[in-house]
């Protein structure tokens, strides 16, 4: 069973709906003008392949730890 829910009562009631969604289990669709644009899950709901998967292409280019530097200069670094 999931709950349906306008994005502007997302917006006012973020935090009880994300808990609802955390204790109850079941999912919430959030709506913009009655048509679905996203979905909230419970965390656990989505296995470790699937969320892997989400992440596949959002990193682009380097293929060393050098090209990823920040430029911040870590504590171990310092020593």
């Amino acid at each position: 069973m999931r709950r349906t829910v306008a994005i502007s009562e997302l917006k006012s009631h973020c935090l009880r709906l994300v808990d609802e969604v955390a204790r109850h289990r079941r999912e919430l669709i959030v709506t913009k003008r009655g048509r679905p644009i996203a979905r909230v899950v419970p965390l656990d709901d989505v296995s470790a392949d699937e969320i892997l998967e989400r992440l596949r292409g959002t990193v682009v280019g380097g293929d060393r730890v050098e090209d990823f530097d920040t430029g911040v200069l870590w504590e171990a670094q310092r020593r």
